[in-house]
């Protein structure tokens, strides 16, 4: 695999959204709600963090009903960063099958998200435990649904918020939070 041109993100990350806000503007502008439920993110690695801290990657199950399987490339560069997603039916037998590689979980968290889309872009609202609300935005196809980043934010009352390109870990470093230490998994 020379090119993974094909999985880069295209997102950015608002922090401090007011929830109730933010869901009467997106439907104002037409967007539907596709997701309200509690996810369980679960971070898998070797018992020394050899994918983290060697290959700058990150394996991440999440359960939201089904089980998506995603591998962060170029976990400490966010402009850099590509992502490998995939799809599984079982948690236990995704989970076993990492196992038997030599990668359990590392971390465990349970966050809620509120996803809507507008034409081919996701807007998902996430809240974890120790953090407030952000919003994150696929902006692969902002272009072509006739936006630009500053349009939408405006749109959508967030022009003033603070805008990031970062991982989930690194947003929780803003708050001088450790996501790792605070999610870990007692052995």
């Amino acid at each position: 695999m020379e090119n993974l041109n094909e999985y880069k993100e295209h997102e950015i990350k608002v922090l401090d959204v007011n929830v109730e806000e933010l869901i009467k503007k997106l439907e104002k502008i037409g967007a539907k709600k596709v997701y309200d439920d509690v996810r369980t993110i679960i971070t898998l690695d070797t018992e020394n963090k050899y994918f983290l801290k060697k290959r700058d990657k990150l394996i991440r199950v999440t359960d939201e009903g089904s089980i998506k399987v995603t591998m962060h490339i170029n976990q400490s560069n966010p402009k850099e960063k590509e992502e490998i997603k995939f799809k599984t039916s079982r948690l236990k037998e995704t989970m076993d099958f990492f196992h038997e590689m030599g990668l359990n979980p590392i971390s465990k968290v349970k966050a809620s998200r509120i996803s809507y889309e507008l034409g081919k872009m996701d807007f998902d609202i996430d809240k974890f435990p120790t953090i407030p609300h952000f919003l994150e935005i696929d902006t692969e196809y902002i272009k072509e649904e006739g936006y630009t980043v500053e349009s939408l934010l405006k749109i959508l009352g967030l022009e003033k918020n603070k805008v990031v390109v970062m991982g989930t870990e690194d947003i929780h470093k803003l708050y001088n939070i450790n996501y790792f230490k605070t999610y870990k998994l007692l052995s």
